[in-house]
């Protein structure tokens, strides 16, 4: 089992899903999202976390952020780009990342916002190609709020989420 910590943003997704449904592996795993917490594989205590994250969230308020723009992540994915609200993710990512989510903290790879696309080779050409595709579907720029949170629970051969808590932010 794993966990993770996402938040579903409340747009139309039809086109992020047209694109996703070609490229992105995770598509029937999961609905378009921004990951606040990457998958913890190792075991860790549910209660435990869930009184973190519900401590950390305490905290926070709703917060406005907008989806725009495009960009190659290090490792071949196609990200759709938190622009505005950006900081305030990239604080609460680091707030969560303390206390018993700390050992778990990427230190070496920067926490960029995004809501994954898709994943590609390293061929520069199909990138070209999807990145051309993309462009052309003219993804609006994409506003809400980030109001809720879910930690879900991902089975072991990672093809279903198995539970879900909601987390809701203070109005």
């Amino acid at each position: 089992m794993s966990y993770a910590l996402v938040h579903y943003p409340n747009i139309n997704t039809e086109d992020i899903n047209q694109i996703r449904h070609k490229y992105d592996p995770q598509v029937d795993l999961i609905e378009p999202h921004i990951t606040l917490v990457f998958p913890i594989i190792e075991p860790i205590n549910e209660n435990h976390l869930i009184i973190h994250i519900d401590s950390i969230l305490s905290k926070w308020k709703t917060f406005a952020i907008c989806l725009k723009g495009l960009q190659k992540s290090w490792d071949e994915c196609m990200f759709l780009m938190v622009e505005e609200g950006k900081v305030d993710i990239v604080k609460l990512h680091n707030e969560l990342y303390t206390g018993i989510l700390a050992e778990y903290c990427r230190g070496n790879l920067l926490f960029v916002p995004h809501l994954t696309l898709g994943r590609f080779t390293k061929d520069t050409e199909q990138y070209l190609r999807v990145l051309k595709e993309i462009q052309h579907l003219d993804l609006i720029v994409y506003r809400c709020f980030v109001d809720k949170l879910h930690l879900i629970k991902i089975a072991d051969e990672q093809r279903s989420i198995i539970w879900s808590k909601e987390f809701v932010l203070r109005n």
